[in-house]
This record gives C-alpha cells, structure tokens and sequence, in this order.
C-alpha cells in the first residue's frame, strides 16, 4: 500500500500541542511517510505596540484607539483568569512546543506573499514549483492567513483545515467564544478542503459538543476534541487512497463573526463571568445547588396523557430516582431506576412496583462498587437481562436475572477497554443484535456527544462490529446520548438526550428509526419534549414505555445540604 505524504503549514517552529501532537501520529504511523514541516511564509515581524498604536490613531481616530487599548487589557486579564481555571481540565491548553524535536520531519522553507492586511496568504510561482515537486497527497493548514491561489490546489487532496464552529452557525471567529457568549448549547467544528471561500470549504465532517462555561474551557474542550478525528480522517485517506464523502453545501446567512470590540468582552464579562462568580459566592454560603433527578409514571392510553398528570414518585430521603425503564413481569408492572445516595455519591438499581397507582420499592436489587445507572432490562429467550450503565470502570456489562427482582449475576462483558461507553440500549432485529452506545473516541471522557452502533449475531459475545457507514452515526450533544427507547405502533423509537450549555440533560427529543441494520443507522425527529410540564423542573433527559405503563424523569435545582439533611 503506497504511503500517504503529508505536509504541514506552520507559522513558526514553536506551536500548540494539537499541531505536535498531529505531526507526531503522522511520524509515528506506517501509513505515512515522514512529515515534511512547510515554513518560513510567515517572516514578518510583528507592529511594536507603539506603531499600532499611531496606525489606529492616524486611520481610526481616538475613539477606536481607545477601543483597542481597553480591548487589549481585557485579553490579556480574561487569559490569566481563564487559563489557569481551564489547564486543570486540559493540561496542555495554550502549551507550545518545539517541531524540530520531532524526528524524521524534513523542512521547506517558503516566502509568503501577504496582503497588505497581513490577512490573505499567497504563494510564488517558486514556492508552488517547489511545492508541486514534492508530489503531496495532502497539505494540513496548522497556520494562519487566509489561503489564497494555487496553494489550494498544489496536493493531490488540497488542503485539509479546521473550523473550530459549526459553519451552518457560525462562521469567522475566535473558536469557542461565540457559543459560550450567545449562550449555545452546543459547540461545533467542522474538518474541510479549502477553497476561495472563507470558511465555506467541502466539508468532511462534522461534530457538536457541549459547550463548556467558559471561552477558555470551551476553546481547549473543541481544539482537543477536533483533534482526533483530523487523525481518523487522515487514516481513511492514507488506507483508501481517496476522500471521504463531502457533505452538500448549504447557504449561510448568518453574520460573519469577528471579535473586535471592547464592549463585547465587557458584554462577556457581565453575562457570563459574573454570574459564574455571583453563583459561586451564593453557594459558599448556602451550599452548592445541584439537579435533583425525579421519576412519574402514568398508563400508558396510547401517549395521549399530558406529561404533567403523570404521578409523581417522591424520592427517599438523600437520594433521588432517574433513568425509569417499565418492564412487566407475570402481569405485575415494574419501574427500574437509578437510586443515587448523595452520602456515597454512587447509583444503585432500585425496582419499585406499580399497583393500583400505588408504589412499592424495593431498594438496592443491583449494586456493585462502581456506580450504576440508566438500567435497560428486556428479555430475551425466557431470560431477564439488564445492561446498566457502568462507564466508571470503562466496560459495557449484561446482567442476568437469577430471582425477580432482586438476585441478578454477571453473565458477560460485552466491551471493555473503551472510554466512557454511556446509556446502552441493545435491540434485536431479525437474526442480528444492535448494540448504540456513547462512547468518546478522543479519549476525553465526553459522554454527550457520539452515538456509537455496533452488530453481533449473538448477545452474549465479546465479538461486536462496527457497524459498516462507520460510527459515530451521530455526533452532536444535541442528538447523540441515549434517553431511552419505545415502540409504538411496532415502529422503534429512539429517544435521545439533548445537553445544554454547561447543563447535562437539558431537553430529550424523540427519533423514529428508519433503517438500522450492519450497513447504515438512519433516524427521524418527531417531537422534542421541554421541561415545562412540571413545576418548577430545569431539565427532563428520559422516556420509556410498555403497552401498559409509561415513565419519565425531570430534575430540579435543590441545594445538596438540604437533601443530605433530610430526616
């Protein structure tokens, strides 16, 4: 197999940890030949503050003078706030390092033709010969400027870049900053072909994340997450000696963004930085205020009950209920829950029994020394299973039933060794068993962003296979996270959670599933449930149902001296 040649533009040697980190797995990996490091374009030396400051007063007048003065102050006091906070989450955030202490990279150095801005970056017809002689599969925009000409063309691929936003959104910049001000729930990036268009390349692929509750934690959370899968997609190319499936165009009509204006930061500062500090001193004195998770349940006439007559469960003392699954056994109908206790700050598997509207609980028939929730039961063959979920210990785990409801055994692990697998549901359809799990392939513990589908012609196996379209099959925090699933009319649904700003369960919709089978994974959005059906609720992330009985659950915000003072 011939070896893919990579070529990476950079402004300088020293750069982030992302650009170390690609070039060293394009080193490191046999599908690639040796790197060769593109430099040298971007030798100019910078304005001196003081000549910036006259080209502003001279071009601009006093008043944006001022502007860049005052902008300038707060950059440099949110990056000493900010950082610090986000280098505990990600060590290497705003970390630089030295190329050339990579081996086996070989180095061209070209001349950049800038425009007069120093925004827009040309090659010469010299630097583009040379270029073109080095017979490039593909180049890896790791710098800045706005390319422009032949550059775009000169590798047999073009040229693969990052946009840290979702293009259909947000387009322009800096990364990170728009979604945490604008207060969007998600993050997105994108991985593209360069062409004229500013932000507007071929896109490859696309993901949604979380968005973090601050510019500095959601910049580092999105360059971090993006990061993995420039190596994945570099991976597809070099095995299948071609570019993956560009997506279809789409027009934008939303502003371009650029930061540029003091009163934005200010703006920042106010709606977002200082209700983070305000929380933080309410909570110093009245104790930290967190998502109390509740369940209510009502029969099931055909969805036609208003979520808000469904009866609710009161939690016991210190702990709370959550991620309700119906199961019915021998006519008798049965809720299995997540029963977090705040003291151990761990889940168990409780039951509780619905009879006659009335509520029977039958505490703790599951519990191990790592946390257990969301327990998906159903039977198959005559026996009573249940895969709960157990990403502390990385391992998706199938439990039988030995004694309804409260004796149960390990009877397999189905995958271990994979970072954070949440929220797994399994199906079987004809002779094949469907596993969807949200697993993080970057490594980072996300939970909330991509939906995973494998296959297997038996339950009980280690032996699962991605399913053939390539996973994840959805990755977007909006969508990804498994909320439960149903059937109606005999038509799957899936229900998916939808994740917040910096606020886990926010919303869940509901998916009717079209196609899943080893080939393809294909879903449609029918209805999106909010939390205003109760009183007082913030957050609503899970639905199941029988024929019989459906459930729900929905948290609200108590203050966690409270509940652990419970009596």
């Amino acid at each position: 197999m011939k070896k893919l040649k990579v070529g990476f533009l950079i402004d300088n040697f020293y750069v982030s940890h992302e650009v170390f980190d690609l070039v060293n797995f394009v080193n490191s990996n046999n599908l690639f030949c040796d790197p060769v490091i593109i430099h040298g374009y971007r030798d100019f030396k910078n304005e001196t503050l003081y000549k910036k400051i006259l080209k502003k007063i001279k071009n601009n007048g006093v008043l944006d003078f001022l502007n860049f003065v005052i902008f300038f102050l707060i950059i440099k006091v949110l990056d000493k706030i900010e950082a610090n906070h986000a280098k505990k989450q990600f060590p290497n955030f705003e970390k630089n390092f030295d190329i050339r202490k990579i081996p086996n990279c070989k180095f061209i150095k070209t001349k950049g033709l800038w425009s007069k801005s120093k925004i827009n970056l040309n090659f010469s017809d010299e630097d583009i010969s040379i270029l073109e002689n080095q017979k490039f599969d593909c180049l890896i925009r790791c710098g800045s400027g706005i390319l422009k000409g032949k550059i775009l063309t000169v590798s047999k691929f073009g040229i693969l870049s990052f946009h840290h936003g979702d293009n259909r959104v947000n387009r322009g910049g800096p990364a990170g900053f728009w979604e945490v001000y604008k207060k969007i729930d998600s993050t997105g990036f994108i991985i593209q072909v360069l062409n004229e268009e500013l932000d507007g390349g071929k896109v490859l692929m696309r993901g949604n994340i979380m968005t973090l509750n601050t510019w500095a934690k959601n910049r580092a959370n999105i360059f971090e997450k993006s990061n993995f899968f420039m190596k994945k997609i570099l991976s597809e190319i070099a095995i299948s000696e071609k570019l993956p499936k560009f997506e279809n165009q789409v027009t934008y009509d939303k502003p371009f963004y650029k930061l540029n204006k003091a009163s934005t930061l200010i703006g920042y500062i106010v709606t977002v930085l200082a209700p983070i500090f305000i929380n933080k001193l309410i909570n110093f004195f009245k104790g930290i205020k967190v998502v109390r998770w509740q369940v209510a349940y009502s029969s099931n006439d055909n969805f036609g009950k208003l979520l808000s007559f469904y009866k609710e469960i009161k939690n016991p003392k210190g702990r709370f209920f959550a991620d309700p699954f119906v199961f019915e056994y021998s006519n008798r109908q049965f809720i299995f829950v997540e029963d977090f206790y705040y003291n151990d700050n761990k889940g168990r598997i409780s039951a509780i029994e619905i009879k006659n509207n009335k509520e029977k609980i039958y505490d703790n028939v599951l519990e191990e020394d790592f946390h257990l929730s969301f327990p998906y039961i159903f039977e198959s063959e005559g026996s009573i299973y249940m895969i709960p979920e157990t990403h502390s210990i990385n391992q998706i785990r199938l439990y039988k039933c030995i004694a309804f409801p409260y004796k149960w055994k390990l009877e397999k692990i189905l995958m271990e060794g994979i970072n954070s697998p949440v929220d797994t549901i399994v199906i079987k359809k004809l002779n094949h068993w469907f596993l969807l799990t949200t697993i993080c392939s970057s490594g980072l513990g996300d939970t909330m962003s991509e939906l995973h589908v494998f296959y297997s012609d038996k339950l009980c196996t280690k032996d699962w296979k991605p399913i053939k379209s390539g996973n994840p099959v959805i990755f977007d925090s909006l969508k990804a996270r498994n909320g439960g699933m149903f059937y109606f009319n005999d038509t799957l649904y899936r229900v998916n959670q939808s994740q917040g700003k910096f606020l886990y369960g926010k919303s869940f919709g509901i998916n009717k599933v079209k196609t899943l089978d080893m080939h393809n994974y294909e879903e449609e959005n029918v209805n999106n449930i909010f939390p205003t059906f109760k009183e007082g609720i913030v957050t609503t992330h899970h639905f199941n149902s029988n024929a019989k009985l459906s459930v729900v659950d929905y948290g609200r915000f108590e203050r966690i001296k409270n509940i652990i003072n419970e009596k």
